[in-house]
């Protein structure tokens, strides 16, 4: 049996659970000690997987049945270390995090996660607002016939705008 038969192993975690129930300690403690070492040796879940942890323990509580203490207790040992380990790692981890960014930062983008965004559409819509609003004034500088046009002393060809000054709206 190799790591990769699955459907094998769930097959047997299911044996461990009957053996425990009738009190065959011995059979569980050899197929529990065959489990951890295929879930160890598994690339995908290996030694620290929370499966291969819990085989571990039920191992532990098989050993302590058949009064094997010493090695119960090493086991236990080993999982309480591994537990410590996991929480020190986390809670740096989360100091990180927290050393890194503002908590009113964090907070905000917690309650407001599309702020960002929000904030980026309305920059570019006052950027637009401002763009339209240089234009016209150009227009009126340098392009002043064309508006003579518009209002009668030129013939229309009906291609323009008849009123350029209704583009604040959009």
């Amino acid at each position: 049996l190799e790591w990769f038969h699955e459907k094998y192993i769930l097959d047997y975690f299911a044996e461990v659970g009957l053996f425990v129930q009738h009190g065959l300690f011995v059979w569980a403690e050899t197929t529990l000690r065959h489990l951890i070492r295929l879930r160890s040796a598994s690339p995908d879940i290996g030694i620290d997987h929370h499966e291969t942890v819990q085989l571990q323990g039920y191992l532990e509580q098989a050993l302590r049945s058949q009064n094997k203490y010493e090695e119960a207790d090493e086991i236990k040992e080993k999982l309480q270390s591994n537990e410590k380990t996991k929480a020190k790692v986390k809670d740096e981890a989360t100091s990180a995090l927290f050393s890194c960014m503002d908590p009113s930062e964090l907070f905000g983008s917690i309650m407001d996660p599309n702020k960002e965004e929000r904030e980026e559409e309305e920059k570019t819509k006052e950027a637009v607002k401002a763009s339209k609003k240089q234009w016209r004034k150009i227009r009126a500088e340098r392009f002043a016939f064309l508006d003579q046009a518009q209002n009668g002393d030129a013939p229309s060809n009906g291609d323009h705008d008849p009123n350029p000054a209704d583009d604040d709206e959009e």
